[in-house]
């Protein structure tokens, strides 16, 4: 039974590793005994096949997560919550590679992202004691996890007394004008169609139907009657490919945001409606969300830099 149960270990582990570091496409059965030093045929004892195995890691951190953050603490409810916080900012450092998975997981298979925000909304209300709405999730939750995940890969330094006081004395110190919002958004700059350009938006169309890893570089150039070698001209590779579609996205996105926002704003105000503006970008392209969040897998660091140059404009 031990020996059976430390198979089981192995197997789990290895695929821990794997899907943390790779997209769930790119993973194989084979890739993962191999790597936990087992034969393909035991696989199939425990786990009928690679889907079974990653929503098994999806519901293990759900079971992680639920024993975990009902530990919270505390007389009052500011007590409460910064103990609660601090559990969720703790466990996405503790349990990062599946925190990692599930980043993928959640939007592959989203009854997982259901059940776990069920799991964030039966808390809230019960240290407030009251019924939560999607301002209370957005802004308590939304932005408690996104600061959880971000600290967790170094992407930006979580301050947890600055989030604190975020929460519990609100954003807006200053007046803020009520028409801030009244908006008269121009898309972003149409880019002049090169070869190089077509290329591009040829990649952006394809990896976000079928995804990087499925897509192959003569599918690219057929698709806008191109030759092959016409690719390597402009690219050395599919990855320096993508690096160039996800810095091409940054632009877009940072254009879009300064185009859009009006001059006789102060500075607060700014803030608020650049992250207007960035979500509103991403909502009418959502394809390019799609892309990113595959690039974290293939080009971390191009994805890593422009998330810190978008960080800066907003």
């Amino acid at each position: 039974m031990k020996k059976k149960r430390n198979i089981k270990e192995k197997l789990i582990e290895s695929a821990i590793e794997m899907f943390s570091k790779r997209w769930y496409d790119t993973v194989s059965v084979a890739e993962i005994c191999r790597n936990a030093g087992l034969s393909n045929g035991v696989f199939y004892n425990y786990f009928k096949n690679k889907q079974e195995l990653f929503e098994f890691l999806l519901k293990d951190l759900l079971n992680i997560f639920e024993e975990e953050f009902y530990q919270f603490y505390g007389n009052t409810v500011e007590e409460k919550l910064k103990s609660f916080f601090s559990i969720v900012f703790e466990s996405a450092i503790k349990y990062k590679p599946l925190v990692t998975i599930f980043r993928e997981g959640q939007y592959r298979f989203p009854q997982y992202e259901n059940k776990l925000r069920n799991i964030y909304v039966d808390i809230l209300e019960k240290i407030l004691e009251r019924k939560i709405d999607e301002t209370d999730y957005i802004y308590i939750i939304g932005s408690l996890r996104f600061l959880g995940i971000m600290s967790s890969y170094g992407w930006t330094n979580l301050e947890e007394k600055v989030f604190y006081d975020l929460i519990f004395n609100g954003v807006f110190k200053d007046e803020i004008r009520e028409d801030i919002f009244n908006l008269n958004i121009k898309d972003c700059d149409k880019l002049e169609k090169t070869t190089k350009q077509i290329l591009i938006d040829a990649g952006i169309e394809l990896f976000s139907k079928k995804g990087f890893h499925k897509v192959k570089i003569f599918e690219i150039t057929n698709y806008v009657n191109l030759a092959v070698g016409t690719f390597y001209i402009y690219f050395s590779s599919k990855e320096e490919f993508l690096r160039e579609i996800v810095r091409q996205i940054g632009h877009k996105t940072r254009f879009f945001i300064s185009n859009n926002i009006p001059e006789n704003l102060n500075r607060l105000e700014k803030e608020i409606v650049g992250i207007y503006l960035f979500l509103e970008f991403f909502s009418k392209n959502r394809n390019y969300y799609e892309i990113i969040r595959e690039a974290e897998f293939v080009v971390n660091d191009e994805v890593k830099n422009t998330m810190k140059i978008l960080k800066k404009d907003i």
